[in-house]
């Protein structure tokens, strides 16, 4: 969770009447992120249902402080994780038409070191997910890939993790994490073609320019100077593969009501530097009924999920979007 989704967690006032009402459910309902007629402004974007998930299952199992949310097309499966170090799993329904109708929990694990210990609450901050092998028509070898924030070059890491939550290797501290910011590091994860797991910072490494952060491969062998958006506090909460490219999904929260979410489409430069063509800009000043977006799925051709994280507030909501990109290559830079 960082310092802004800290001061996120104050702002949702004109939420709490509708809030109230939907935390009374331990079920998920379906909602929308914005009236029909501002849903079809968004020419690059269609959109496929949005899910309000409950503060917690029958059981008392919590939902809260989703971070990140990963796709096994072999298992269909979806997994989640939150920055309170807990794994959950979740089958998804959809209509014939594609739309998001409901979400059936299956089961939630604290993670685990390589000991099979919990892990402590201060190397718990689980910020991004993605999944490998999850789509390779073999059931049964997905491996998570999580990226903690942290203090640099201690807690700050990434590392392999089993479908059950339990570590599967040690944790990897590579020196692309040695400058970020203490909640401001490895927010993005995700698995490639053709340059396999490559990282996002969510904000500028120390000493780097205002708007300008860090992608950067895991292995070390590339990187990238990826341009945030001019909106103040902008950051970079998520990325996804999208077709030769990725899609980046950035949040930018100004005290005390401001909340923009973007979608933009990021190409990766053999100069190292990043192309950005924006696919959407939302914003609740123009009607959108948004929440803290940070994490990111593809889920199929072109068609993706993103999830919001309430900060375990009552002020806040957990959304789960669905949504489809029309023909990302005529989008308008």
């Amino acid at each position: 969770m960082s310092r802004l989704s800290h001061r996120l967690a104050i702002f949702t006032g004109w939420l709490a009447p509708a809030l109230m009402v939907a935390g009374c459910s331990a079920t998920p309902h379906r909602t929308a992120i914005a009236p029909v007629e501002l849903l079809a402004s968004t020419p690059n974007i269609e959109w496929c249902g949005t899910l309000a998930l409950p503060s917690e299952w029958q059981d008392g199992t919590p939902v809260g402080g989703l971070s990140d949310l990963g796709w096994d097309e072999d298992e269909s499966m979806l997994f989640l994780v939150s920055d309170r170090g807990w794994l959950h799993r979740a089958r998804l329904t959809f209509s014939g038409s594609g739309e998001l109708r409901d979400y059936e929990p299956l089961d939630t694990y604290p993670l685990r070191g390589e000991d099979g210990a919990i892990l402590a609450h201060a190397s718990s901050d689980a910020e991004a997910l993605t999944l490998e092998n999850a789509d390779d028509g073999l059931r049964g070898n997905t491996q998570l890939v999580i990226g903690f924030e942290g203090a640099p070059a201690s807690d700050a890491r990434w590392q392999r993790f089993y479908p059950s939550g339990l570590a599967s290797e040690p944790p990897h501290r590579p020196a692309a994490l040695a400058d970020v910011n203490a909640n401001g590091g490895l927010e993005a994860l995700t698995d490639t073609p053709d340059h396999g797991l490559i990282g996002g910072i969510e904000e500028p490494p120390t000493g780097w320019p205002p708007k300008l952060t860090r992608l950067f491969t895991l292995d070390g062998s590339r990187e990238w100077r990826y341009p945030l958006a001019a909106n103040a506090n902008s950051a970079l909460t998520a990325l996804e593969t999208l077709d030769g490219d990725l899609l980046a999904l950035e949040r930018a929260y100004t005290p005390p009501a401001s909340l923009v979410i973007r979608l933009r489409r990021a190409h990766l430069a053999d100069d190292g530097s990043v192309e950005i063509t924006e696919l959407a800009r939302l914003s609740n000043g123009d009607g959108w009924s948004l929440d803290n977006f940070e994490g990111l799925a593809r889920i199929g051709h072109h068609r993706y999920l993103m999830v919001s994280d309430d900060n375990f507030s009552l002020m806040q909501r957990t959304l789960l979007t669905c949504f489809a990109i029309n023909e990302p290559d005529t989008a308008t830079p």
